[in-house]
């Protein structure tokens, strides 16, 4: 689409020899030989493709309102004007009695491998951009469409590149939402579930907590910048150095929100505890620094650095990665700044204040100290003057000086002991120099001399400190802010300090080792496109089992590309799958996985085909759901792709699933990327469709031990000349990957460990024997058939015997006999 907004006009037109030209409703038609005319403009990602694109009759065609309207009801609303539109062809088709092939059933579905409708951000955008195409470059009136013929995913450089239902179904990510949340307007108190970010979040920083999940969100593809992560993790899980990594912890735990704080200060609403936070998140910082020198000198007793950022000398291993850390951190630029706020603000004082403002510190201000003890001292300068008025002046018998914001120092009398005129409010009884200001109540206020000399001398003594203290403030705010650059990037290396300690942590408790990550650059013809792994274990599921957890084996190279792996329904297939994406998907973090050893080439996208959630809102099927996900692997998959499948084709006949499932599968071959795909459907191989060892597929299997009994076949276990066949009646699974194709999937054990009834199970065992010789699967017998018309009348008969004996204590053995036959006809 943004290819078109340079294009020249003869581009956009698909050619130069197939003009466009204006029609009555305002849109811009292109006129083509080869078929019908169309509305619209086809757009096209790369222009040479143009011609060939616009003419051809798949191509999807999106009105631009519907990526316009509101994440809430976008789907909804796309789907309601697709529909119209679809039925409108098929009303106009039907009306000429004839039936169009380009017709669709439906747009949302073709749409939805290419456009992700759950990410509103991405829908807005695509729709601001048709909105914006269809104004102004090709300036259609209302009604108008821009018709799109392809659409293109954009990644960010340098990540790996894994979608929203890639990161659910691996479990990277679990929001568990508050059971309120649809009843709250501002719904809150969401929290992370069993997660892979739950399991490595052991940061003690709101900085660390955040930096982490944005790593985990965008993995690295820079193999250097992945080495660099997994020296920082080695050299903290150095035993000599493990103290040192649980004060940082400690250290790092005392931060506060730097980015915040300074974003209030840049919006002027910083309060007083922002300043108490920055000066602790300081000092913490102050004391990591001292850590990571200890720990440099630690390593080398011999060397201490008097200025890391200067030193040109090249460094290797754990000195470096020291080094670096602190070449990162602005040392100095921290150090002075905490020294100036905690010379300016008083901690104690703004902590125990009441008015929640900042109290500078006594000694840092002349001015500002002589007015707080003026301001200390006011009630006995008060006093004092109070009673030289009195004696100066002897017809006053009580007075009180207040002083009031604007007015400054009066005398307050109380005008019922004086005798007064109501209406010009004359006291005779006052000397002259009494002047009059106000009456509040039973109280006149006035202004005399000594109250003017008051003003002179102490004035407005509240709102002078308040001020200046706010003028202090300022200035360390904008001493602050002068830093900022400096602090982002020294806090921001903290916050990655705390993410790598918290993988270290992680590696120490869990039994972690380095993975090898082979880059592009450094990569041999012999190392291809590889990912091998020895003795890995799924980081989620071997919490659960304990130590029990059986760890297996991953090769993925040019020789075996494509992993398909068979066997029953419990044996771990999908577990290994996801445990394949997360080990990878780790490595890329530049965190240690579950492993023996590891050797893991970059990939630039895990695209994964596991799991579908069904819900209403969305107008598709659950197979529908599967072939979109598919779809969408088919799309972006690469050379350098990982792709996860499992069991897909198994909401559909199986014929259909096993068709689709290796037409996918050929596809990938020929794209060439690794791909772990899990299937029931033994078919693909008893019909030749993939052998193993041929085209990169290499063949797996998930070890089952299933004992066998072999039931001779006699008289009494013949029924109408059906001989009973070999069973499977139980099976222990050893979760062991080894190279073959599975026998069974043991679907059966799998009822009988859910508790299928034992007569369904066996009904079950003679449908499958008649099915594997070919012979007609027979019906039931009478006896064997709860449901039969015949269990009635046999219960009639049991319970016309049981009634027709008077005492059953009495009764003989032939009775009895005679009752459990009766019985045992009707179960």
């Amino acid at each position: 689409l943004l290819s078109a907004l340079t294009s020249s006009p003869e581009e956009r037109s698909g050619s130069g020899s197939r003009p466009m030209e204006r029609n009555t409703a305002g849109r811009t038609s292109s006129s083509s030989s080869n078929g019908p005319v169309k509305d619209g403009i086809s757009l096209n990602a790369n222009n040479d493709n143009a011609k060939s694109s616009s003419s051809s009759p798949s191509s999807p065609s999106i009105p631009f309102k519907i990526l316009k309207t509101s994440a809430k009801s976008l789907i909804l609303s796309s789907l309601r004007v697709l529909s119209l539109l679809s039925q409108r062809r098929r009303f106009s088709t039907k009306l000429h009695d004839h039936e169009d092939e380009n017709i669709q059933p439906s747009g949302y579905c073709s749409l939805a491998s290419l456009v992700d409708f759950s990410n509103p951000i991405l829908l807005r955008c695509l729709g601001a951009l048709l909105c914006f195409l269809r104004s102004t470059l090709f300036r259609l009136e209302d009604g108008g469409t821009v018709t799109v013929a392809d659409i293109r995913n954009v990644f960010l450089a340098g990540h790996v590149s894994i979608d929203a239902l890639t990161l659910r179904t691996l479990q990277i990510f679990s929001t568990e939402h508050h059971p309120l949340r649809l009843a709250k307007a501002n719904p809150g108190g969401d929290k992370e579930g069993v997660s892979l970010l739950s399991l490595l979040d052991r940061t003690k920083s709101a900085m660390g907590r955040r930096c982490l999940r944005e790593w985990m969100e965008r993995p690295l593809q820079d193999a250097q910048a992945i080495e660099r992560r997994l020296d920082t993790v080695e050299v903290f899980l150095r035993p000599n150095l493990s103290q040192i990594a649980s004060s940082l912890r400690n250290h790092l735990g005392m931060m506060g929100p730097v980015d915040r704080i300074l974003l209030r200060m840049q919006k002027c609403v910083t309060k007083a505890a922002d300043f108490l936070a920055l000066s602790r998140t300081l000092s913490a910082a102050v004391g990591v620094m001292g850590l990571l020198e200890e720990a440099w000198r630690i390593l080398d007793t011999n060397t201490t650095p008097q200025n890391p950022s200067n030193q040109e000398e090249e460094r290797t291993g754990a000195h470096f990665v020291i080094w670096n850390m602190l070449a990162r951190l602005r040392i100095n630029t921290v150090r002075a700044l905490h020294e100036q706020i905690t010379s300016i603000v008083d901690e104690e004082a703004t902590m125990d204040g009441k008015c929640e403002c900042v109290v500078i510190h006594f000694g840092y201000d002349v001015g500002l100290d002589s007015a707080k003890e003026a301001f200390e001292n006011l009630d006995g300068t008060l006093s004092r003057v109070g009673e030289e008025v009195l004696h100066k002046h002897p017809e006053l018998k009580q007075l009180k000086i207040v002083f009031l914001p604007q007015i400054g120092f009066l005398i307050s009398i109380d005008k019922r002991h004086h005798d007064h005129n109501p209406e010009t409010n004359v006291y005779p009884s006052l000397h002259t120099s009494f002047s009059f200001v106000f009456t509040q109540d039973n109280e006149s206020f006035f202004k005399n001399p000594d109250m003017k000399r008051l003003d002179d001398e102490i004035g407005d003594l509240d709102a002078f400190i308040k001020d200046t203290e706010g003028l202090i403030v300022s200035d360390l705010e904008e001493d602050i802010l002068d830093c900022e650059i400096d602090l982002r990037e020294t806090f921001g290396s903290l916050a990655e300090l705390d993410c790598l300690l918290a993988f270290a942590s992680c590696a120490a408790d869990m039994d972690y080792v380095r993975p090898q990550v082979v880059g592009h650059e450094n990569k041999s013809d012999d190392d291809d496109h590889v990912i091998y792994i020895e003795g890995g274990r799924h980081p989620l599921q071997e919490l659960i089992v304990g130590g029990n957890f059986i760890p297996n084996d991953t090769a993925a190279d040019n020789e075996n590309r494509i992993n398909i792996i068979t066997g029953p329904n419990f044996s771990g297939k999908s577990c290994y799958a996801r445990q394949v994406g997360l080990l990878v998907y780790m490595a890329h973090l530049g965190s240690f996985i579950p492993c023996k050893r590891a050797r893991i080439s970059i990939i630039d996208q895990i695209l994964a085909r596991i799991s579908s959630v069904e819900t209403c809102a969305i107008p598709q099927s659950s197979f529908q759901l599967d072939l979109t996900q598919m779809a969408v692997i088919l799309r972006r998959s690469t050379k350098n792709s990982l792709v996860l499948i499992d069991e897909f084709g198994k909401g559909t006949a199986p014929a259909s699933g096993i068709s689709v499932l290796t037409s996918a599968l050929k596809k990938l071959v020929s794209v060439g990327c690794k791909v772990i795909c899990t299937t029931h459907f033994l078919e693909i191989f008893s019909l030749g469709l993939f052998k193993d060892g041929l085209d990169g597929v290499s063949t797996q299997r998930m070890t089952v031990h299933i004992s066998t009994k072999d039931q001779e076949t006699d008289s009494d276990n013949k029924h109408d000349g059906y001989e009973k066949h070999k069973r499977y009646d139980d099976a222990v699974p050893l979760f062991k990957l080894e190279r073959g194709i599975a026998e069974t999937s043991a679907g059966l054990v799998c009822a009988k460990m859910a508790g299928v009834d034992a007569r369904v199970l066996e009904r079950a065992h003679e449908i499958i024997g008649a099915v594997r010789d070919g012979n007609p699967v027979g019906p039931m017998l009478e006896s064997e058939n709860r449901l039969s018309p015949l269990s009635d009348v046999f219960a009639k008969n049991a319970l016309r015997i049981f009634l027709g004996i008077d005492s059953w204590i009495h009764a003989t053995d032939l009775d009895l006999q005679v009752l459990k036959e009766h019985i045992s006809t009707i179960w």
